[in-house]
């Protein structure tokens, strides 16, 4: 593998880590939402759907954000 291959697979790789951390928070923002708009009861899904399902995407964007951060800790040493 060329150094010019190298870094552009560092590039890409450093991108997927970064998009791993957005669609982590994302997923933490509307399983937030889930739960706070059930808890006012404007939403149509029963009390304890609702609740598992908030549950489970801040528990899935908690991990994406970690496996991303990891990610970008482990290129950093990589260089």
């Amino acid at each position: 593998m060329s150094l010019e291959e190298k870094h552009r697979n560092h590039g890409t790789q450093r991108i997927q880590a970064i998009m791993h951390i957005g669609m982590g928070v994302f997923y933490i923002i509307i399983g937030i939402l889930v739960i706070y708009v059930k808890y006012f009861g404007t939403m149509g899904l029963p009390t304890g759907v609702a609740y598992v399902l908030g549950t489970l995407m801040l528990a899935y964007g908690i991990f994406r954000i970690w496996r991303g951060s990891t990610w970008l800790k482990m290129l950093k040493r990589q260089r």
